[in-house]
């Protein structure tokens, strides 16, 4: 059950320090209030290591409420106040929340909307508050157990989070630190860090409310599309051909590059990236049993376990992922983006001779990359990255694309190599891509292709740079240091 008030009028917000008028509440119930749901303990593929007091009890830490207020705030963007409620009474309260973060932002045209859409609003982002910046307030319920007080202590930081596969679905993380094993598991190949997770819970954001928001930062957007459901989205974006003269300028210069190593043709060993694929592996969603390279990977069907019900991971009928096609993807090819403001602004083409797709990345800017060990991208325009701050550095080249400059937008693409037209990538079973250095002060760029869902990678390849270009990396990156 959903309960929640709704539109009238009401609520002024500060915008880029102007103060608008936006109706999303009504001036009897100037708020909501729905209804979350947690699956529980049992729930094998959460999103990283359980608190030993995650769903000890049946109501303390069980956060079942989410109230939506309005927040009036100078800072930018249109903000909100959201209030986490457990059956306890214990309360989670995120105060200026930047809702630019938590919904798509459109930056296509016509047409073009669809395949956009589709990439952004199933794709799971969100935003973080951390506690050593008071960027939220806990509120601990007087009757609650000396224990679970301790518990609650170690809180650190929150995720509110657009959930992926189904618009209105978002989620409320609360984090831990849990140093009790500390040296123990410092001897393990089970040492990542000592985050755990202490409250989990799902819920919806009503339909009428979302798409409000949704219309307050894309007036364009027609946003019945949100009605439609994933495939009928999908079947509108594969009859789009990719204009990508919209996306960016014109293509100045081929980078002349050394391609290094292909990895399905080296035969590389597939090695984890990231701490995220770490916890997947632990919930044997990654291929642990056996070793595999990039080669071997690309020789059979790849089974996946994949999303049920628009959210959540299941084991049940698992169905394959496709990637072999990405054997033939053996060639990378570079170019220079005719830009006023720098000249090293890229497109990247991953692409072979007889390839039947193009995964097209641009507008990337490899000065970013001195604070990005791995520099993900995921497929749409301008997306965002898993999880940014809700209030970023100013100082710094962070990646945070409501700071982006909007004439070099970055944008992730896979294309049918003859029509040009807009290819669905996750029933491709490609996911994101990585773009790092091999050390920050050299010339061998890599690139890793992600697998959909279980998250690792499935394709590599590896460029020398020349060193010219380089250095004009190196220059532009010392602009933003400081």
């Amino acid at each position: 059950m959903i309960k929640y008030w709704l539109i009238v009028s009401f609520s002024v917000f500060y915008f880029f320090g102007t103060a608008q008028n936006v109706d999303l509440f009504s001036s009897e119930k100037p708020y909501l209030e729905v209804e979350a749901f947690s699956p529980g303990k049992s729930y094998s593929y959460d999103i990283g290591e359980k608190d030993d007091f995650y769903h000890r009890s049946d109501s303390v830490l069980i956060f079942n409420t989410v109230r939506i207020e309005p927040f009036k705030s100078k800072r930018n963007g249109l903000r909100l106040k959201f209030t986490f409620i457990d059956k306890a009474g214990n309360q989670v309260i995120c105060p200026d929340t930047d809702i630019r973060k938590l919904i798509p932002k459109i930056d296509s045209k016509g047409e073009m909307i669809y395949p956009e859409l589709l990439s952004e609003e199933y794709n799971r982002f969100g935003v973080q508050f951390r506690g050593w910046r008071d960027e939220y307030d806990l509120k601990q319920s007087p009757n609650v157990l000396e224990e679970y007080a301790s518990a609650l202590d170690r809180a650190y930081r929150v995720q509110l989070v657009n959930n992926c596969l189904e618009p209105t679905k978002w989620e409320f993380v609360l984090d831990s630190e849990d140093y009790s094993d500390f040296k123990k598991r410092r001897k393990s190949d089970n040492y990542l860090n000592q985050r755990r997770i202490l409250a989990h819970s799902w819920f919806n954001v009503p339909m009428d409310f979302y798409k409000k928001l949704i219309k307050f930062y894309n007036p364009e957007v027609d946003t019945d599309l949100l009605d439609l459901t994933y495939d009928e989205l999908s079947e509108k974006a594969e009859n789009i051909s990719v204009d990508f003269s919209a996306l960016r300028g014109p293509l100045k210069d081929n980078v002349p590059i050394d391609i290094l190593e292909i990895g399905h043709k080296s035969n590389r060993k597939i090695s984890i990236l990231d701490p995220e694929e770490y916890y997947k592996k632990q919930f044997g969603l990654v291929l642990s049993e056996k070793e595999y390279t990039y080669s071997t990977i690309l020789d059979e069907e790849l089974p996946l376990t994949r999303f049920q019900d628009r959210g959540f991971y299941t084991t049940e009928n698992l169905t394959p992922f496709y990637v072999q096609w990405l054997k033939y993807v053996d060639d990378i090819k570079i170019s220079t983006i005719e830009m006023e403001d720098s000249e090293i602004i890229l497109e990247i083409r991953l692409t072979g001779e007889y390839s039947p797709y193009e995964i097209v990345l641009g507008n990337v800017d490899l000065a970013i990359m001195n604070e990005q060990i791995l520099c993900g991208f995921l497929f749409g325009v301008n997306t965002f990255i898993t999880n940014v701050r809700n209030n970023s550095r100013t100082a710094t080249f962070n990646y945070d694309p409501t700071q982006y400059p909007s004439h070099r937008k970055p944008y992730l693409y896979l294309v049918d190599k003859k029509t040009g037209k807009w290819v669905n990538n996750q029933f491709k079973g490609v996911e994101k891509l990585y773009v790092s250095f091999e050390d920050i002060n050299y010339n061998k760029l890599n690139i890793h292709v992600l697998s959909y869902e279980r998250i690792i990678p499935v394709w590599m390849g590896q460029v020398r740079l020349p060193e010219e270009f380089v250095e004009k990396v190196r220059i532009r990156r010392r602009l933003f240091n400081y």
